[in-house]
């Protein structure tokens, strides 16, 4: 299911641009990161993914459905989106129900949406807390919730925003397993300033800057020149750091990689 983006333009009533002739294309599968400052555009970005907003001029395709052509609802069939807070999707009473919800309203059998609810909690390790309020739980722990709920849904493609943003580094571990078991041959779009967890996980950038897509590029070009990155206000990981400084031959971007290049 490919996705993409043609000469997409969107603005907000106030007046501010958010996307300028945005033009690109995510193949099935793919795994990338969309980077950028502050108010750049990325979650702007994201939301035309899924039908949240539409383009005011431009196209973009989910597969080979038009977004401006399909509600919100029917898009969710399609693309799961994960928010940054998850006070914003939270809604249920019970974290099962909460889980339940976006399987059951895909129309799947009440069987089905028990097997997804269970795997789901079971990857963010929340299976003893399914019949907990959602609010009982603290912020990171709401994000786990978000997070399954995405996972039930069991959709080709799969929105974060955000999502390492106060968790600690179990539940920073606990994802990236999660992209590398469920979400495996899924599409997957991460917006994210971690700029560790996108080189360990994530193997193609898009960084936006000023409403356009100013770079793209596989992880490993994009942190291989560090004057362009510093020039965006980030700092490469680590381990990227540390490579250059004993002269590796090529970049080391997770520690498996540093060991083997060592």
């Amino acid at each position: 299911m490919q996705i993409k983006l043609q000469n997409v333009y969107y603005t907000y009533p106030n007046g501010d641009r958010a996307l300028s002739d945005v033009s690109l294309s995510i193949e099935s599968g793919e795994h990338l990161a969309v980077v950028g400052r502050n108010g750049s555009g990325k979650t702007t970005f994201a939301k035309h993914l899924n039908g949240l907003l539409r383009p005011q001029q431009g196209s973009v395709w989910i597969g080979d459905w038009l977004t401006s052509d399909h509600s919100t609802a029917k898009l969710a069939q399609r693309a799961a989106y994960v928010f940054q807070n998850p006070d914003e999707q939270l809604f249920c009473q019970r974290i099962w129900d909460e889980v339940a919800f976006g399987p059951q309203n895909l129309g799947y059998d009440q069987a089905h949406v028990n097997t997804l609810v269970q795997e789901a909690l079971s990857w963010v390790k929340l299976e003893a807390q399914a019949n907990l309020n959602p609010r009982d739980l603290g912020y990171a722990g709401r994000k786990r919730v978000a997070l399954a709920a995405a996972l039930a849904m069991d959709t080709p493609a799969v929105i974060f925003d955000e999502p390492t943003a106060g968790m600690d580094a179990s539940e920073v571990e606990m994802l990236a397993q999660v992209l590398q078991s469920p979400l495996k041959g899924k599409t997957v779009l991460v917006i994210s300033h971690d700029m560790d967890f996108v080189a360990e996980n994530l193997d193609r950038i898009i960084l936006i800057d000023d409403g356009r897509v100013s770079l793209d590029a596989t992880t490993r070009d994009f942190f291989g020149n560090d004057i362009q990155i510093r020039s965006h206000g980030y700092l490469a990981p680590q381990l990227v750091r540390l490579s250059r400084k004993l002269e590796q031959s090529s970049l080391a971007l997770n520690v498996d990689q540093f060991l083997q290049y060592f």
